[in-house]
């Protein structure tokens, strides 16, 4: 059994030095094609008001949504990773924990991403984010989110490749997790490779015949023809009611 004292121990280890041991320096371009093509079109306008980036690692998310015009911030509870981001030039960030600063601005945000954070919580963690996401939304704020997508047959990969990994994600669940927080609507996309030249384009054409094998094979068990999402990660937009 691991306790909750066994769970901090871990989790302080192994994020002491998260980017030196797992996550590596700096990946901006990458970022920066996926903040374009799946988060910057599902966000709201840079006037709606203030965004947060949940988990924001050394930041590269963030400096997007600043380069954009938002009013935002990012916070962390890896003191390595919070450091890189500052090294970096980033100020609009803080080491600590998430669930503080959501409890302490009820109805502050316009908007709240997480990327690759959710998959590092609990069941119970889970859930309670979602509640607290939801009570720090503005009416018709937006939570966006991106995590493993267990329905992939290749999701071990995100899901496994990483020791700090605890919940892993499928649409139905998210669309679950999102009405017992009382989100007013969901909707999930998925997340194919993205294309930027040649050998990228080539990857994309073929990821699109593979998948379409898989979503076939789904399609034959389950009777259900539509609405199969088997990227290793997917993307979620949950909107706070009015």
């Amino acid at each position: 059994m691991t306790t909750t004292g066994d769970r901090s121990s871990l989790r302080s280890r192994l994020y002491e030095a998260y980017a030196a041991q797992h996550a590596g320096y700096g990946c901006g371009e990458a970022v920066a094609r996926i903040y374009r093509r799946d988060i910057r079109p599902v966000m709201p306008s840079p006037v709606a008001g203030p965004v947060i980036d949940l988990g924001c690692g050394q930041g590269g998310l963030l400096r997007l949504l600043l380069a954009d015009g938002y009013d935002a911030e990012g916070i962390d509870i890896s003191p390595e990773q919070i450091a890189l981001a500052r090294a970096g030039g980033l100020r609009q960030v803080r080491h600590g924990d998430y669930r503080d600063i959501l409890t302490a601005r009820p109805g502050h945000y316009a908007a709240i991403t997480a990327t690759d954070l959710l998959e590092h919580l609990t069941k119970d963690e889970v859930l309670t984010t979602f509640d607290q996401v939801a009570a720090a939304l503005a009416p018709r704020g937006v939570f966006v989110a991106r995590v493993p997508n267990a329905v992939s047959p290749l999701g071990g990969h995100i899901q496994h490749g990483d020791f700090t990994h605890e919940s892993v994600f499928t649409a139905r669940s998210i669309r679950q997790l999102a009405a017992a927080s009382g989100f007013g609507s969901v909707t999930v996309l998925s997340c194919p490779p993205v294309s930027h030249g040649l050998a990228s384009t080539g990857r994309a054409v073929l990821w699109k015949l593979i998948s379409a094998c898989y979503r076939l094979a789904l399609a034959a068990e389950t009777g259900i023809l539509r609405g199969h999402i088997v990227t290793q990660n997917l993307i979620f937009v949950a909107s706070r009611s009015e």
